[in-house]
Order: C-alpha cells, then sequence, then structure tokens
C-alpha cells in the first residue's frame, strides 16, 4: 500500500510540474491551458488590419486571454500594435477575429495602430500573451 501511495504522489508531482512549463495555470477551483495557434492577418473595416487566430482551452475553467503584438516593416521596425483580448470557455476553442466580438461586446482582436493596412505589414509578431481564471 505505501508503494501504491508514493506512485499516485509522484505521477502528480510530474503532472503539477508539466503543467507549470505550459500556458496556462493552476487554481483551487481548477485548471486553465490554453494554445493559441492559426494566427494571421486580416482585412478589418476601413481596409484596416488585424490579427486573427485561434485559442484553445483544455483546461476545466474558463480563462479569459490577453495578447498584444507587434506589425513590423521590411527592415524590422515597429510600424504599430494591436491586442486581442476575450475568453475561452472550459475545453473548447474561440476563433478570435476583428469581426468577432468577445464578452464586453467589442471586437476580440482590435486593429493596428496607425491604421495600417494589411499590405504595409511585413510581418508581426505576438509579444506578449497573459491567461487567467475568468
Amino acid at each position: 500500500m505505501g508503494k501504491t501511495w508514493m506512485w499516485g504522489g509522484s505521477v502528480a508531482l510530474v503532472a503539477s510540474a508539466l503543467l507549470a512549463g505550459c500556458s496556462g495555470g493552476t487554481s483551487s477551483s481548477g485548471v486553465r491551458l490554453v494554445t493559441i495557434t492559426g494566427e494571421e492577418l486580416e482585412i478589418a473595416d476601413g481596409n484596416r488590419c488585424a490579427v486573427r487566430g485561434n485559442a484553445t482551452n483544455s483546461g476545466n475553467v474558463s480563462a479569459k486571454v490577453d495578447l498584444a503584438y507587434e506589425a513590423r516593416s521590411a527592415t524590422g521596425a515597429v510600424i504599430g500594435t494591436s491586442t486581442a483580448s476575450f475568453e475561452v470557455a472550459p475545453f473548447s476553442n474561440f476563433e478570435f477575429r476583428h469581426s468577432k466580438l468577445n464578452s464586453q461586446g467589442q471586437p476580440s482582436s482590435e486593429t493596428f495602430t496607425n491604421d495600417l493596412a494589411c499590405d504595409g505589414i511585413s510581418n508581426f509578431k505576438r509579444t506578449s500573451t497573459h491567461t487567467e481564471n475568468s
């Protein structure tokens, strides 16, 4: 019986260590594990540009997600910034985009500053990812 308890404790410790390395977290109310994929530029209203993508929550609690992006020129200079903010229900996917509203009734992905058009952006990168229980 002592060996079974020790093995079970080791599995729990390894599982906790694995979760600690992922973009997610734990709380007394559950686990959130959010993965962001498929990020690409999309043309928004007025020929402005925003980021769209998918957020998958494989945890058992809702997660509030805040993302930040930088748009860059061909020389690598930052020419604009954008954010995305939304919630993802447990065990589900949320496709964020400018035309899809978040729970506050605002676009889940904002257009880039400086009224940038997508063809004026050489590349973009995510500069920040923040998740918390919602």
